[in-house]
């Protein structure tokens, strides 16, 4: 699992502690527990909010629990669980609540600890943001509970920040549909400066579950601890900055009930994906492993297609072709010599090298005037109207090339195509221009326009990767912020075009190539962050290929 990222438990949560958290950190250190396929496959599943609402009503329908309330008193534990093995010495916890059924976690988590034995003695602090006389259902039985306790009820005026060691986000679950304001974004807000470790419950106050986007305003929690199902909003677009380490529980819902409730995407883990890496026979040579050619780098942009063709090498291509602009040759033979470069001025130059080609990868530093558009029209060409007999051609369509189609309007229609679009090339490629699209922009939604107006496979980059396959969208839980610099993209294009060369299929080519991309640039991120350049990135592409 990768190290910055999620891990998932089951009931109770678990976590190994060695009893010296400060209110500074908090680490969850287990690893994902897999008794079966069936039990992998749950797990890894991401549901729409509106499917994890259903799962919750099958619970109390199939009688595996008496009711919702016993359900909330589950979540409650776990998330006392949570608190006790990575909090172990805190004295001071601040929950806040709002006014649903997250509201009523807040309150059955302040019960039970107030209850429990432990020493020091926890001193809880609950703030109500909602009326509390308002709260129905569940919600009020929870918080008449706590009353009931000896417990009771503060607000904002009397919090104080500067003595809680943890403060607990019990505000909004997963139900939020509108812009947060007032009294709910101040809260939030105050939160988010006071300096304190933040744990929220099931999803932080403001995210969207659905969409990965922010309502105004989000809780920046440092750990989340989510229940019954894993909401895909919470691993892409703007949740990567709000949910801190995710940790799963699934409040024991059986196996079969996941069967019952249609999943709305997979999250990729590479324990799995990595399986479908290409071995290498001992008496390979290498025609065998793929001849890749790569076509781009118009004047000033000759690193682009550099770029792609040492990942392209780096990933396992046993021959690498540039086609670029004669100004690039003699620069990129210097610096990568492996590579065999050609000029080329006209598109009609590009047959031999499609001769003798098994995969293509075109974009990268292409440029959008008539060279890139004549060198495109001719793979489109050449694609479009490949000899019925003959075994088919594989393409990595990339940068420049997704906007030559955007400007004018070229559709391909080949299954055999990989499409990797960065949001605003999406953007121009579904002619959003008038729509004003941002970050809170439905990804999702972005992904499937994209897969149904021009087919193929589609790769939507970002922050939570999204790959559109054939009947799921994949999410890669890896990569971080420090790959945001130039030519990752190029880089990414190399590596697919080299795995398609060595037989991947093309739906294996895009989940492998996107979590080997973003795996590396983690291994990368180890010696910080800030000032990583995509060259970081090829020994760690070659050290996870041969780990």
């Amino acid at each position: 699992m990768n190290y910055r990222q999620s891990s998932y438990s089951d009931s109770p949560i678990s976590s190994g502690s060695d009893g010296k958290t400060s209110r500074a950190e908090c680490h969850l250190a287990t690893q994902p527990q897999h008794d079966n396929h069936d039990r992998y496959n749950y797990i890894h599943y991401c549901y729409t909010k509106e499917a994890v609402r259903r799962l919750d009503e099958l619970m109390v329908e199939e009688g595996l629990v008496d009711n919702s309330y016993q359900l909330m008193t589950r979540a409650a534990e776990r998330l006392l669980d949570f608190i006790n093995r990575n909090y172990p010495r805190i004295e001071h916890i601040t929950i806040f609540c709002g006014a649903g059924n997250n509201a009523g976690d807040g309150y059955v988590l302040a019960r039970l600890a107030k209850e429990q034995e432990k020493e020091p003695r926890l001193n809880i602090q609950v703030i109500a943001i909602s009326d509390p006389a308002q709260l129905s259902g569940n919600a009020q039985q929870a918080c008449q509970d706590w009353l009931k306790c000896g417990g009771s009820i503060d607000t904002m005026e009397e919090v104080h920040f500067q003595a809680t060691d943890l403060i607990v986000d019990a505000l909004i679950g997963t139900g939020l549909d509108r812009t947060l304001e007032n009294e709910w974004y101040d809260t939030i807000a105050a939160m988010n400066s006071a300096g304190t470790p933040v744990l929220s419950v099931d999803i932080p106050s403001g995210l969207d579950a659905n969409t990965g986007s922010v309502h105004g305003i989000a809780v920046k929690a440092n750990d989340t601890v989510t229940f019954i199902a894993q909401k895909q909003g919470m691993y892409t677009a703007q949740a990567r900055h709000y949910c801190g380490k995710i940790h799963f529980s699934t409040l024991g819902v059986d196996e079969s009930l996941y069967s019952k409730v249609e999943h709305s995407a997979v999250l990729m883990e590479w324990a799995d994906v990595g399986d479908k890496l290409p071995c290498r026979s001992p008496v390979s040579h290498k025609g065998d492993n793929g001849h890749i050619l790569i076509i781009g780098g118009d004047y000033g942009m000759g690193g682009a297609c550099r770029i792609a063709g040492e990942a392209a090498l780096r990933s396992g291509a046993g021959l690498v072709s540039i086609a670029t602009r004669k100004e690039n040759v003699s620069a990129i033979t210097g610096s990568r010599p492996e590579l065999m470069v050609h000029g080329i001025e006209h598109p009609d130059e590009l047959e031999p090298l499609l001769e003798k080609a098994n995969a293509i990868a075109i974009g990268p530093g292409l440029g959008t005037q008539q060279w890139g558009i004549a060198l495109l029209d001719k793979i489109t060409h050449y694609l479009k109207h490949l000899p019925d007999n003959s075994p088919p051609i594989c393409c990595v369509v990339d940068a420049d090339a997704l906007n030559i189609m955007a400007k004018h309007n070229v559709v391909i229609h080949n299954p055999d195509i990989i499409y990797t679009p960065h949001f605003g090339e999406a953007c121009r490629l579904l002619k959003y221009n008038s729509e004003c699209p941002d970050e809170n922009t439905d990804r999702f939604n972005m992904i499937r326009s994209l897969k149904e107006k021009y087919h193929g496979t589609f790769i939507l980059k970002g922050a939570g990767t999204l790959i559109h396959m054939q009947d799921d969208i994949a999410i890669c839980p890896y990569g971080n912020e420090g790959m945001a610099s130039a030519g990752m993209g190029d880089c990414l294009t190399g590596i697919m075009a080299a795995l398609l060369g060595q037989g991947l299929s093309v739906s294996d080519a895009a989940q492998v190539g996107v979590c080997l991309h973003a795996k590396a640039g983690d291994l990368a991120a180890i010696d910080g962050k800030n000032g990583m350049i995509v060259s970081d990135l090829f020994p760690k592409i070659r050290q996870i290929l041969n780990d």
